[in-house]
């Protein structure tokens, strides 16, 4: 049994600070799991860089990747309605805001980028 990264998805788990902090975030979450299941080896070798290929890293990063998509694509939306030239052109036509009417709310909920358009 190998204690690393060993499958096609090395480059999206190894690659990129977003996907380091996603690795990091996983392996402490699998840790924990597997500290609580009396597995205090398994834990540290997860905590030390290794056990990438433990299922239980494997799920967590799955779980850790999907709530920080989730997560970016929130305060990418949040970020648009703070901006103030959102709220007001100051050209005396219609705002981002009234042309929106809450259209990047609804895509983030569901799942999509802010600006998503189905053309």
């Amino acid at each position: 049994m190998t204690h690393g990264v060993h499958d096609a998805n090395d480059a999206a788990r190894t690659g990129g600070p977003a996907a380091s902090g996603i690795m990091l975030e996983a392996r402490k979450f699998a840790a924990s799991v597997l500290r609580s299941n009396g597995r205090p080896d398994l834990s540290q070798i997860v905590m030390d860089g290794g056990g990438d290929d433990f299922p239980e890293v494997e799920a967590s990063y799955t779980l850790v990747e999907a709530f920080a998509s989730k997560l970016s694509r929130m305060e990418e939306a949040l970020r648009i309605y703070a901006d103030p030239d959102f709220w007001e052109d100051g050209q005396g036509t219609a705002s981002l805001a009234l042309l929106d009417l809450g259209e990047m709310a609804r895509n983030v909920l569901s799942g999509r980028p802010a600006f998503y358009h189905r053309d």
